[in-house]
């Protein structure tokens, strides 16, 4: 009788088990598809519809139990950094050659396409993004002009991204204290959110009623700090319209 009671009380404990000690019991970094993450979630829910069932993963992204890669598959624990998808090989090269040349300065390379992870209407027109310590900018310039002539332009403003049509790229000069990942030469998360509200040309490429989903999506799927945003932003001098895009994303703000 001892042992029908103790599998009742077994059975009770599996049943009060909730979707994040049921996560938490695999290992960080493993990758669920999608399927796989409904068929967990309806274990401990069984009576969940589906959009009740996107409610639990939406809740536990903005959780950080677990990361939203893209929208099929998730990953256990939070993503430490952002790197940006599908990069172009020559993206990858200039990378290359800009570390070999200056190996100890402080340079950021990105494309305008890092930006079709959130955006609705893709980007096709590439545009990289080269910023350099301000002392630099010309080496790097005469540097990137000697092998792409055709398409470096240095402290291009709006009137000249138009006005050039196709794959540019552009060197101007990086604001000291800007989040970059000096290893990979990439631009961090928090860089982006405070560019995007600022007048650098990245933020030519996402239209205005856009803006608010992007961060959204940014907040819902990597992990951003925030201190990091607001003192860029205090730098850029864009404190409190960065405040007011990013305010109810804070920890505990999203709802």
């Amino acid at each position: 009788m001892n042992g029908g009671h103790g599998d009742i009380m077994g059975a009770e404990v599996v049943m009060a088990m909730t979707i994040e000690e049921k996560l938490s019991n695999l290992k960080d970094h493993d990758i669920l598809g999608r399927d796989r993450l409904y068929e967990l979630i309806r274990e401990v829910y069984p009576r969940y519809t589906d959009s009740s069932i996107r409610w639990v993963i939406y809740d536990l992204v903005k959780k950080g139990v677990i990361t939203k890669l893209d929208p099929t598959r998730y990953m256990i624990g939070q993503s430490d950094t952002y790197h940006q998808k599908n990069a172009s090989d020559e993206r990858h090269k200039i990378v290359d050659e800009l570390k070999k040349a200056f190996p100890d300065i402080r340079i950021v390379v990105f494309e305008s396409t890092l930006l079709n992870e959130w955006v609705n209407h893709q980007i096709a027109r590439k545009v990289m993004f080269i910023e350099v310590e301000r002392y630099f900018v010309k080496d790097v310039f005469r540097m990137m002009y000697n092998s792409y002539p055709k398409k470096v332009i240095l402290d291009a403003n709006k009137e000249q991204l138009y006005m050039y049509e196709g794959e540019l790229i552009i060197i101007t000069r990086l604001i000291s204290q800007a989040p970059v990942d000096q290893r990979t030469r990439d631009i961090k998360i928090e860089k982006l959110l405070v560019d995007l509200y600022t007048k650098d040309l990245i933020a030519e490429f996402v239209n205005d009623d856009e803006k608010d989903d992007v961060i959204e999506s940014i907040f819902r799927t990597y992990p951003v700090n925030v201190k990091t945003v607001y003192a860029y932003a205090k730098r850029r001098g864009n404190i409190d319209r960065i405040k007011e895009a990013i305010s109810r994303y804070e920890p505990g703000g999203l709802t």
